[in-house]
This record gives structure tokens, C-alpha cells and sequence, in this order.
């Protein structure tokens, strides 16, 4: 049977109506069709599982395979997890407060100083989803991922609200993968002309006139870029792109005969690590 993979890095990636069209086609062109949530941002994970089977019963498909990293990585050799990377407050010396988000029961415990020290989600079958864990100006810290046996897959590590460090562990619960965020000052330069009936943005700082050379005023815009790099616990190669190491990721699956499917936004960045595969986009 004729295979295709949809390589999801990001869960904008499903909510996009061109995911939903290549899905319905290969579909009728009789696919086998496996999903790989693949993002890095752990949290994501279960949220765009969640979407995709509404998909799915709306819908009416049947026979898609869901994957995460932790499903392709489960049986992966790594290291033990140290005790300084994750988080394990005593939640029994808290006090619990119970609520619901939607169907799901929502437990968060308080110390006594009333401030939530850890916040955890579970489905409509009581399984885990997630621990968050807060600082004393609630700012979260860190997050746990869990699997339906309850088994720590994946931890996310923040500093003010922001995901700067993704650890993803094997069914023993070891360091298989660390993905570290480095965030890159960026220069983005723009040209406007006189005639543009768009106003120039706040915040941008003109460094060049228009001439007769060059009818442009030019404007220079300080931002940022953020780069993700990855280590390996299995073999320790080290990967300064993320694609790289979704490269290694496909390697797994066995996709020789496989179609590959990447978010377009993803294409240049990527298909650049899979050298004379055909590489089709949503």
C-alpha cells in the first residue's frame, strides 16, 4: 500500500485548511497515513492530538496513525534523568483545589502562603496529561508530560513563561534527546516609498533617505531569532539545526517508500536535509 507521513512541527500546522486537504486526498487515493507530532514543545503534543481527533470524528476518517517523539524514541538507549532536572515538590503537603477546564479535571495545589505552587491536567479517563509547576510570582518553571500509563515522557523547562529547554525521555523514563533554545538578536531592514498608503510601524529607525538613486526610505527594525539545537543521549552527535535533527527522526520510520509531507512555512529550511527525496507541503 502507498504511504504518507505528515511531519507536524508546530500544531498551527493541523489547524491549517491545506492539512486537511492533502489529508482527504491521499485518503481517496487509498494511503496508508501516519501523523508525526513532532514538536519540541512538548505541551503542544497533546493538544494537537486532541484537535486531530475532532478532525477525525468530524470527519468520519478512520485508520491514521498518531506518532510523537516519545512513540518513535520509547525504546532509544539514554542516561538516567538527575535529580536537578526535574522538579518534584512534595504536592501531598499542599493544599488541592479542584476545578474543571471543559471536560477535563483541573487539580492546583497551594502552599501556605497562597500561592500555587503546581497546577495538573487530566482527560475525561483520569489519565495525566501534565504537571506545571510555578514560582512564587507565578511564572511557570517547568512542565511534565505524561502518557497515558502515567510515565514521564517529556519535560519542558521555562524562564519567564518562555520555553528556552525541552528534555524528551524513553518508556524508562531516561534523557533520550535535550533541546536547547538560543534566542539571536536580528536585523531586518525595509524599504518604503513616499507613495506607500501603509504608515510606517512604530519602533523602526530610519537610516537612509530616498534619492533619485533610490526612491526608498530605508528603516532598520531590531528583532529577534530563535534557534533550536538538539544533543543525543543514544550516540551524543550534536545537531545545530533542528531540521537536522528531523532528518534523523524520518530516518527512524523507514520512509524510503513513504511521501513526506512538511508545513510550507517549513519547506526551505528543511528539504535542504533530504537530498533527492520528493517533498510535498500543506
Amino acid at each position: 500500500m502507498k504511504r504518507a507521513i505528515f511531519l507536524v512541527t508546530t500544531i498551527q500546522g493541523i489547524r491549517k485548511p491545506t492539512f486537511l486537504k492533502q489529508l482527504l486526498s491521499l485518503i481517496n487515493d487509498k494511503f496508508e497515513i501516519a501523523i508525526l507530532f513532532a514538536m519540541i514543545n512538548f505541551d503542544e503534543v497533546w493538544q494537537a492530538q486532541w484537535e486531530f481527533t475532532d478532525i477525525q470524528t468530524r470527519e468520519h476518517l478512520t485508520g491514521i496513525r498518531m506518532i510523537t517523539l516519545a512513540d518513535v524514541y520509547a525504546n532509544h538507549t539514554g542516561i538516567p534523568l538527575k535529580e536537578t532536572e526535574v522538579l518534584k515538590p512534595d504536592l501531598a503537603k499542599l493544599t488541592p483545589y479542584e476545578t474543571h477546564s471543559g471536560k477535563n479535571k483541573v487539580t492546583r495545589y497551594v502552599n501556605t502562603d497562597g500561592n500555587i505552587v503546581a497546577e495538573a491536567l487530566f482527560d475525561e479517563q483520569g489519565s495525566r496529561l501534565h504537571t506545571i509547576f510555578f514560582d512564587d510570582n507565578s511564572r511557570i518553571r517547568q512542565i511534565n508530560n505524561y502518557n497515558s500509563q502515567d510515565q514521564l515522557t517529556g519535560i519542558e523547562k521555562c524562564q519567564d513563561d518562555e520555553l528556552v529547554e525541552s528534555l524528551l525521555l524513553n518508556a524508562k523514563s531516561e534523557l533520550v534527546f535535550r533541546f536547547t533554545n538560543y534566542v539571536i538578536p536580528q536585523k531586518v531592514n525595509y524599504g518604503v516609498a513616499d507613495t506607500s498608503l501603509i504608515p510606517v510601524p512604530a519602533g523602526l529607525s530610519e537610516i537612509e533617505k530616498n534619492s533619485k538613486e533610490d526612491p526608498l526610505t530605508h528603516y532598520e527594525a531590531k528583532g529577534q531569532l530563535t534557534v533550536t539545537k538538539a544533543t543525543s543521549y543514544s550516540d551524543y552527535h550534536r545537531y545545530d539545526d533542528i531540521n537536522a535533527f528531523y532528518h534523523q527522526v524520518l530516518a527512524n520510520l523507514n520512509t524510503d517508500d513513504a511521501r513526506i509531507y512538511l508545513d510550507i512555512n517549513n519547506m526551505i529550511d528543511a528539504s535542504k536535509y533530504l537530498p533527492g527525496k520528493q517533498i510535498f507541503n500543506y
